[in-house]
C-alpha cells in the first residue's frame, strides 16, 4: 500500500463570483465565499496472479497486490480579490489549511482500512472467466468492492469534519477579522457590481 499526498496548490486565480460558481451557492451581501479547498482521491492497483487454464476457462488468484491511494487534486483557491499575504489572506489560508489537514488525515486512515480490506479479500479472492482477461476483470472488480467501504468511510468522515470547520461561528469570525482588508474587499466587490 502506498499513499501519494503532495502538498496542496494554493491559487488566487478565481474571484469570489467564480468560487460561488464552483459551489453552486448564490452570492449575497451576507455570503461571500472567500476560498474553496478541493480534493480528489483516486486508487490504482496492480495484481500479479497465479492462474491455471482448463476446459472450463481460467481461474486466477492474486499472488501480489500493489495498491495506491493518490490525492490527484488538492487545491486551495483563495479569492483573487484578497491581496496575497495580507491579514485576511492569512486568516483565510489558515481556515483552508484546516480542511487540508482533514483531507490528509482521512486519506491516511482510508489507506489503512483499504490495506486491511485488501489483505482479507486476497486470502479468498478468485477470478474466473473464459479468458485470462475476464478472470483478471473479475479480480479487479472484487478488489474494488473490497476497498469501497474504506473509500466511502473517507468521504463520510471528510464531509462531517468539513462541516464542523465551516460552522456559522467560524464564518462570522472570518467576516469580522482584518477590518481594513474586509473594507477593501467589500469595496472591490461593490465596484465589480456585487449584490
Amino acid at each position: 500500500m502506498t499513499v501519494a499526498d503532495p502538498e496542496p496548490v494554493v491559487s488566487g486565480a478565481l474571484g469570489v463570483d467564480a468560487l460561488h460558481g464552483e459551489t453552486g451557492q448564490k452570492r449575497s451581501p451576507g455570503l461571500h465565499h472567500l476560498a474553496l479547498t478541493t480534493s480528489r482521491v483516486e486508487w490504482q492497483s496492480e495484481i500479479e496472479t497465479r492462474y491455471r487454464e482448463d476446459a472450463g476457462g481460467v481461474c486466477a488468484r492474486p499472488a501480489r497486490i500493489a495498491l495506491s491511494l493518490v490525492q490527484t487534486e488538492h487545491t486551495v483557491r483563495i479569492a483573487g480579490e484578497i491581496p496575497r499575504g495580507g491579514c485576511l489572506w492569512r486568516e483565510v489560508l489558515a481556515h483552508e489549511m484546516r480542511h487540508v489537514a482533514v483531507n490528509r488525515q482521512t486519506l491516511r486512515a482510508a489507506a489503512a482500512r483499504a490495506r486491511a480490506a485488501t489483505e482479507a479479500w486476497a486470502m479468498r479472492a478468485e477470478g474466473r472467466g473464459a479468458t485470462f482477461d475476464e478472470a483478471m476483470a473479475q479480480l479487479q472488480e472484487g478488489l474494488r468492492q473490497a476497498i469501497e467501504p474504506a473509500l466511502a468511510g473517507m468521504r463520510e468522515a471528510r464531509e462531517a469534519a468539513h462541516g464542523r470547520i465551516d460552522s456559522r461561528a467560524e464564518y462570522e469570525r472570518l467576516g469580522e477579522v482584518c477590518p481594513a482588508d474586509q473594507r477593501r474587499l467589500r469595496e472591490a466587490l461593490r465596484a465589480a457590481g456585487a449584490p
